[in-house]
């Protein structure tokens, strides 16, 4: 059993943290709800020993804990599933297992019998099914985040922290994943369940901590609250709807035309968006959705069949060509692909203007006028809602949920007529999701044509006018509105 009691934790002279008090029994799922900021982030740190709180109690079964590294909340029965994943890849799976228990010894003989048929225990009390003599690599990130969840079982943990476990998985790997959780339950251990999926919190917590602003705002039985009262709890305003209300603006011109296009693990396609359409790629992890774009774009080379842009033919070498035809691609991984998260907000803004050559901004000799570089900047950051202080501020320094608006702010800003969202919403909170959805049903109004990519097939029936589903590198079907999950997790 855990228990805090009147956490407080301060940054300076900012508490992010105040008065934090709350039990989570053995036997238990508790969700730790909150927006980015809420301070879900720093109680964990704490009870991980990376933070130390300037005052109040942690209590285990019972009995007072001071941690003053990881190793200390290690020793103590602490495990956490972080939501990246820290594996080896061309170790076994029994290697990366073990080699999580013996990080810290100086002298370890390995007795690799032993150890496998230690690993293979832990998964029997998982119920998973795996050969953990194999290199790590040959597996899927699902299986790979069974991985991370059996080097936290084979310590024997009294406590379990997952946080976000589920943003990489699709649906059937997701309902792997409660089952292993389920599992831990019934064996008596704690768990706390950070996820910004409403959904995921009512399918599997017993109970709910909402915290907001550093305090918490609700905690009790998360049956005693409905969706709406819990986002309200969470952002601290009503929340009318999470999707927007899905308004019809497809034209009859075609923006983007594929025919038997593919290479590689993706199948001939045929596609076609509209301008004013939102078109939504439906599918399991590895079904080629985004080799797909990733061709369409030119980061890779198709190997057979044509791309139309406006009815005529392209040639697409490189996401340079991309975006000289107006095609804007933003990338699901931010930090790795999509920004240059060492520099300013209004640089990652101005960049694809810049390589562009808004007329506004970069003058017919070169030079670029810093005057009107700095009002689209701000224009950007006021009309996306980026909570920051200035756009000097360096990308680094913003939540997760505001790095995904300045991904999409630096698209907007070079005004493509042409969207690709690839996983737009991950990681992010739901303040944060439902402004994307309302950005994208933007972009259709104002007569762009958007694809998204999407392993959350909820947002895809909430924000798309219509779904295709890929499976084994083909678009197998294609929904209007009107469909349900089962409907498309049936084709996948």
């Amino acid at each position: 059993m855990l228990e805090f009691i009147n956490i407080s934790k301060s940054f300076f002279k900012n508490k992010v943290l105040d008065g934090i008090s709350f039990k989570a029994e053995s036997g238990e799922i508790l969700a730790l709800a909150g927006q980015n900021g809420a301070g879900k982030s720093t109680l964990m740190k704490i009870l991980t020993g990376i933070y130390q709180a300037d005052g109040g109690q942690i209590l285990i079964d019972g009995k007072e804990v001071h941690f003053t590294s990881v190793s200390d909340a290690d020793a103590a029965g602490v495990g956490i599933v972080y939501q990246e994943l820290s594996v080896i890849p061309h170790l076994t799976v029994a290697e990366n297992v073990v080699l999580s228990q013996n990080v810290n010894r100086r002298f370890h003989y390995l007795n690799k019998k032993k150890e496998i048929a230690q690993t293979e225990e832990v998964f029997r009390r998982l119920g998973v099914e795996i050969d953990v003599t194999r290199p790590l690599g040959e597996y899927t990130a699902s299986t790979q985040q069974l991985v991370e969840i059996a080097k936290s079982i084979y310590k024997n943990p009294k406590l379990v922290i997952f946080d976000e476990p589920t943003t990489s998985l699709t649906n059937k790997e997701r309902e792997k994943l409660f089952e292993v959780m389920d599992a831990m339950r019934k064996e008596g251990m704690t768990i706390l369940f950070i996820t910004h999926y409403l959904e995921e919190m009512y399918r599997m917590a017993d109970k709910c901590v909402v915290l907001r602003d550093g305090r918490v705002q609700y905690y009790g039985a998360m049956n005693q609250l409905d969706k709406g009262e819990l986002v309200n709890l969470m952002i601290g305003q009503r929340l009318d709807a999470f999707y927007p209300k899905i308004e019809s603006y497809v034209t009859e011109k075609t923006a983007v035309e594929l025919s038997g296009f593919g290479g590689g693990i993706v199948a001939p396609c045929d596609l076609k968006i509209n301008y004013g359409e939102v078109v939504g790629l439906a599918g399991l992890v590895g079904a080629g959705r985004t080799e797909l774009v990733w061709m369409m774009i030119g980061h890779t080379k198709h190997s057979y069949g044509s791309i139309k842009i406006d009815g005529r033919d392209v040639t697409i070498k490189d996401p340079g060509d991309a975006l000289d035809l107006g095609i804007a691609y933003i990338n699901e991984d931010r930090k790795n692909g999509g920004l240059h998260t060492g520099m300013g907000i209004g640089f990652n803004i101005l960049l694809p203007s810049i390589v562009k050559n808004r007329a506004d901004i970069v003058s017919s000799t070169g030079y670029i006028n810093d005057k009107e570089a700095r009002r689209v900047s701000d224009e950007m950051i006021v009309s996306l809602e980026v909570k920051c202080v200035d756009a000097d501020q360096k990308v680094m320094t913003l939540s997760g949920g505001n790095q995904q608006k300045v991904s999409i702010a630096k698209w907007i800003a070079a005004d493509p007529q042409i969207y690709i969202f690839d996983e737009p919403t991950k990681g992010i909170d739901v303040l944060t999701k439902s402004r994307v959805y309302d950005i994208i049903r933007g972009l259709a109004k104002d007569g762009k044509a958007v694809l998204v990519i999407s392993s959350y097939t909820p947002e895809l029936i909430g924000v798309c006018d219509r779904v295709e589903v890929m499976s084994k590198g083909k678009i197998v079907a294609s929904f209007g509105q009107g469909v349900t999950e089962n409907d498309i997790l049936l084709v996948q």
